[in-house]
Parts: C-alpha cells; sequence; structure tokens
C-alpha cells in the first residue's frame, strides 16, 4: 500500500463472511421465476442502533439463543446443510414432504423468495410431525433468520433478530514504514485499517502527511455468534498523532439516527470535501504555484490545482456535494468537469480520459460519486488529473485549504453526547498511554511535542 491512497467511506458496512456467491440457476427457480427476487438488506450494524459503550458480554448461552429464537425445547427441530445442487425442492422431496406445503410457502412471493437461491453451506432447520411440515428456519443473515409457520393450513412468515455478542478489543502502533505495514504489526485487518484511514481522510492525507514515528489507536468491536467470530467493526473511537498533533474521533449516533464520527468537542469528523479526488495516486508531479514553468509551453504560468499522478483510467471522485456547472472539452485542460458546492464553493477536475456516465451540466452529484477517469487529454505530458478548489472564484490550495465542516452535535444534546464519551475516552487514554510511551523511547521528549485537537 506504500505509495498509494486507498479512500473509504466511514459509514463502512460489516459484511457477513464467508460471502456467498451466486448459485446456479435451479429447478426451484425455474418453478417460481415469477415470484419477486427482492430480499430485504440486513446491516449488521443498524443506523439506529444504540451508541456503543466499553463492553465484554460472555457468549450466548443456550437458553438464550433459544428465547431470541422463540424455540420451544419440546420441539424437536431437525436441522439441514444444503448441498452442491440441492435446491428447497430437493431437500422437501428428500424429507418426504409434501409439494402442495411448498407451492404455498413459495406463493408467499417476496417474503420468501430468499428460499430460491439457496447456495451449498446454507442452514435449514425443520419441524416436522406426522410428515407434515409445522415450521421451517432460514438463515438470511448473521443477525436474522427467516421462520415460515403453519397456521390454520396456511402458511405465515416472521423474521427473527439475533443478538451478536459484542467484545471490545484494542489495540495500537507506532508507524516506521507504511500505515498498512504498521496496522499489520498491530494486528489490525485490511478491513480496519481502511476504516481508521476513512475515519481521518479529511484530516490526513496518507499518503503525503504521515511520518516514521506517528502512532494510531482505536476501540473496536469484534462480533460473534455461538462463542465463534463472525465479523469486526466498526471502530468506536479512534486517535492518530501526525507530526506531534494528536486527533481523536469518537462514533456516536445522535438522536438515533445514523452513526458518525465526531471530535471531542463535537464537531463532525467529516467534512464537506474530501481532501483528495481519486483513490490512490502514486505522487503529486505538481503543486499549487503562482510561478511554475509550463511543461509544455516552455514558460512561467500560474499552476492554480495539484496534479495527481495515477494510472490511465484512474476513478475519479467528486469532492464533494455539488451540480455540474460543466462537463466537456475546455482547450488545454482536455475534459474536464466543474462542480459547482452551492454559494462559495467550486471545484475543477481537468485532463481526464472521460467523463463519467450521465454527467452533463445541471446534473447533481454526491460526495464521492465516480464522475469521470485520468487521463492525458489536453496539453499533458503524462497520465494525471488537475484538480483546483475555488472560494468565491479565488483559487487555493487544494492540499492546505481549510475545508468547511459538516453540522456538529446540536448544542441541545452536547451535554450528553460528552457524558457519553467519558468512559470511552477514559479507555482511550489507558491504551494510548502504551503507544505515547513507545513512541518517547524512539524519539526524545523534547523532539515530541502533543497538542490535541478537538479537546477544546
Amino acid at each position: 500500500m506504500s505509495g498509494y491512497y486507498f479512500l473509504f467511506t466511514p459509514d463502512m458496512a460489516v459484511k457477513k463472511f464467508p460471502s456467498k456467491v451466486e448459485s446456479v440457476t435451479t429447478d426451484m427457480e425455474r418453478e417460481f421465476e415469477s415470484f419477486s427476487e427482492d430480499t430485504e438488506h440486513v446491516e449488521l450494524v443498524p443506523n439506529n442502533s444504540k451508541n456503543l459503550a466499553i463492553k465484554n458480554n460472555s457468549k450466548l448461552s443456550d437458553d438464550d439463543l433459544s428465547k431470541s429464537l422463540k424455540i420451544d425445547k419440546k420441539i424437536s427441530w431437525q436441522s439441514i446443510t444444503v448441498k452442491p445442487g440441492e435446491s428447497l425442492a430437493l431437500i422437501f422431496s428428500r424429507l418426504g414432504l409434501s409439494s402442495n406445503s411448498l407451492y404455498k410457502i413459495m406463493s408467499l412471493g417476496k417474503e420468501t423468495s430468499i428460499l430460491k437461491t439457496l447456495i451449498p453451506g446454507d442452514k435449514l432447520k425443520f419441524h416436522i410431525e406426522d410428515n407434515q411440515l409445522i415450521a421451517l428456519q432460514y438463515e438470511m443473515e448473521l443477525t436474522k433468520i427467516l421462520k415460515v409457520s403453519k397456521k390454520d393450513n396456511k402458511f405465515i412468515t416472521e423474521k427473527i433478530n439475533i443478538k451478536l455478542d459484542s467484545i471490545t478489543k484494542n489495540a495500537n502502533g507506532i508507524i516506521n514504514d507504511s500505515l498498512f505495514l504498521s496496522g499489520q504489526k498491530a494486528g489490525l485487518s485490511a478491513n480496519l485499517i481502511m476504516q481508521l484511514v476513512a475515519i481521518f481522510g479529511w484530516d490526513i492525507d496518507f499518503v503525503l502527511d504521515i511520518r516514521k514515528g506517528d502512532s494510531f489507536t482505536i476501540l473496536y468491536e469484534e462480533q460473534y455468534k455461538n462463542g465463534a467470530k463472525v465479523a469486526e467493526g466498526p471502530i468506536i473511537a479512534a486517535e492518530f498523532i501526525n507530526q506531534g498533533k494528536a486527533i481523536r474521533a469518537i462514533r456516536y449516533s445522535e438522536n438515533n439516527e445514523r452513526s458518525n464520527y465526531y471530535a471531542v468537542n463535537g464537531d463532525a469528523m467529516r467534512k464537506a470535501f474530501l481532501r483528495t479526488p481519486v483513490d490512490f495516486f502514486s505522487r503529486i508531479s505538481s503543486r499549487f504555484s503562482l510561478g511554475r514553468k509550463h511543461p509544455v509551453l516552455n514558460k512561467i504560468r500560474a499552476h492554480k490545482g495539484v496534479d495527481y499522478a495515477a494510472p490511465m483510467g484512474t476513478p475519479v471522485r467528486a469532492t464533494g456535494d455539488g451540480v455540474v456547472a460543466f462537463a466537456g472539452k475546455d482547450g488545454g485542460f482536455g475534459r474536464k468537469i466543474k462542480l459547482k458546492h452551492g454559494g462559495a464553493y467550486s471545484t475543477v477536475y481537468a485532463h481526464l480520459q472521460r467523463i463519467g456516465k450521465n454527467i452533463r451540466r445541471g446534473k447533481e452529484v454526491k460526495q464521492g460519486q465516480i464522475i469521470g477517469y485520468v487521463g492525458q487529454s489536453g496539453l499533458a505530458t503524462g497520465p494525471h488529473l488537475h484538480y483546483e478548489f475555488q472560494i468565491h472564484g479565488v483559487h487555493r490550495n487544494p492540499l492546505t485549504v481549510k475545508l468547511p465542516k459538516v453540522k456538529a452535535i446540536a448544542k441541545k444534546n452536547l451535554e450528553e453526547f460528552k457524558k457519553t464519551i467519558v468512559p470511552i475516552l477514559a479507555e482511550l487514554d489507558r491504551v494510548t498511554g502504551k503507544s505515547v510511551i513507545s513512541a518517547q523511547q524512539s524519539n526524545p521528549p523534547n523532539e515530541r511535542k502533543i497538542s490535541i485537537v478537538g479537546d477544546g
């Protein structure tokens, strides 16, 4: 990863693993292909979940699991693991269950359509009495089970939520090479490293700003089901010390809405603009300068932006929400896009190989949306993106301009926020102490000046 910048959004979804692969079309699918394929999407960490505090729960007992599934212990459930090439129709046949019951279940449409796409390894449970199906259960997601029950000669469905066991863990490390390698040495997965980059990516350029001796600390969750680890994340709190400046972030949900990351003083970590418009780049080939010698024209001309050298075809993303003011060819800029972000701000993306699909004048775009691809159109000596940042029409250095923030914690909720994060900060302080002590062993105290950002 050294030399490249990967950008991920902070609300990265936590995935169930191993991931499912597309199943082949089965007899069951062909028989019921007229039914809707829509299924409900379930996130492991709901956006309206309660704020995560420090906790260390023991694994779910069998009694707890039975209660959460509403299983009567007197009922005998037969467990089935789907084999390669098997459909629900074949399983019903193997168990001696009637095709009429199967038809009634699949006739429920969208509610049971997920049963048409079983894959090897999927788990089902059947409650059978006198060769008649009374109920079946199917694990849709890590945290959700579909239950189909027979009632009054009809079948009804319900979705049962399963609570996972969460354990809070911590990790810290000192950067001696790249963030990726240092993160791995600290025991972090690629997923957690990318979450760390996403949280601090608005304040730190992880290609240009990182220095040897910088340090990081994170508190994060691991998710367990029946005693086995099934997922990790999200990061609950983190600190990154970059060039002597410490930045802290806490995950918090205001008014039970979508969780975001905030500084200790309640300011949002997320900014109105991304610091860089490309997911990765090898280097900055030309910086913001009012007296640069143009490489093609061979004369002094102000360079009012930053050039990111990157492979041809690298995706270019809108750095902020906005509206397309221009999309097309513009002389030496080649293929260019200009976005307007409200009344004061605008950004420019030039020398594109091509402009993204449906990107045209008047079109609204979202932060992080792909709008074009790195190229060499116009007056360019090699593939790169020329990026400009303007405030009221005045060009500013994209690498150093102070980016506007998004909405902070509302004043009426600030006291509750600060109260909630007290135990989390205490744990972060405890873990961070290890990182600082280790760093001081490598750097004399008079060379390490720590200032906390966002504590005011």
